[in-house]
């Protein structure tokens, strides 16, 4: 089935199919007849990978993983039962809820100040790069794709339409790690922010030719493993804990809602698939915004009772 859809499907995606084929269902599944296939099989591999995930796994699969893994799984059963191999299976499941809520870390205003002077104080191609995430939100693989062509300095708009990935496909005879440049995932990840001058003055400082990207200064990319290593450093240099580079990205939306912006022009500004997944992430109202709106609403009580 991998092999088929290689033609029809993006090569990240394509990784990600053969990756959970030869890890997960081949495995767990690769020793039935397609005859015995049935729904109460299906729907018990499924729920096991939220507990054991496979032999060399330290715990259960999270729930997008396994949902990914039922889409290869009920493709495949569908091209069976239309190829008349099985009889009809019915493919509603159940899925597994982890419970695991991702763990988000933002910057306090000193470590987002310490990244900041000494990015600008020691300005060079790739310190820009953290520049742009911290104060744009760019994902590490949209950073790293960035050439000098996506910013158009008359305009002040930083066009976002490529990403940069090293993906990992696996075959029956070898596994194969490549870096992989394309579109976004999302049609919404493509997307237009704008800089302001002050930002705009900082760039220029470092502008070279149209098809050099930002944070080598040359026509050859950083791939994001080998960047991320680089921000291990500065951290490192600033007496700063570990954290991961998504967290600048982070960091960058939860100032934008603390400064008031709409929920939707953060979505894009983002990227993201949907104003919900911006809601569900990064809108947590404190107490004292739960406490001011109750006391509204009983302001309103007490007017009507009088």
């Amino acid at each position: 089935m991998a092999v088929r859809q290689k033609n029809y499907i993006k090569e990240s995606t394509y990784a990600n199919y053969s990756t959970n084929i030869f890890n997960h269902i081949i495995p767990k599944l690769g020793n039935y007849y397609l005859k015995d296939i049935n729904h109460k099989i299906i729907q018990d591999f499924l729920l096991d990978l939220s507990k054991n995930g496979n032999k060399s796994s330290d715990g259960g699969l999270s729930e997008k993983t396994i949902k990914d893994i039922a889409i290869i799984v009920k493709g495949s059963i569908k091209k069976a039962i239309n190829d008349n191999l099985i009889d009809y299976i019915e493919l509603s499941f159940n899925y597994p809820k982890t419970h695991k809520e991702e763990k988000i870390y933002i910057l306090t205003k000193s470590e987002q100040n310490k990244i900041t002077n000494y990015s600008i104080e020691n300005l060079n191609n790739k310190n820009l790069g953290i520049l742009i995430s911290l104060y744009s939100g760019l994902r590490i693989g949209e950073v790293c794709s960035l050439r000098w062509e996506n910013i158009d300095f008359k305009k002040g708009i930083l066009t976002v339409n490529k990403t940069i990935q090293r993906v990992y496909i696996k075959d029956k005879d070898k596994n194969i790690s490549k870096v992989i440049i394309t579109a976004p995932k999302t049609k919404n990840a493509n997307r237009d922010i704008p800089i302001n001058n002050c930002f705009l003055n900082i760039l220029k400082n470092l502008k070279g030719k149209d098809n050099e990207y930002i944070i080598s200064g040359n026509e050859k990319y950083i791939e994001p493993r080998t960047y991320r290593k680089y921000f291990e450093k500065v951290l490192k240099v600033n007496k700063l804990k570990h954290i991961n580079f998504h967290s600048l990205r982070h960091t960058f939306a939860t100032n934008c809602i603390s400064a008031g912006v709409d929920y939707k022009t953060v979505s894009e500004l983002l990227g993201h698939a949907n104003v919900n997944i911006t809601l569900n992430l990064y809108v947590h109202p404190r107490m004292s915004q739960k406490k001011k709106c109750i006391d509204l609403i009983s302001k309103v009580f007490q007017e009507k009772v009088k």
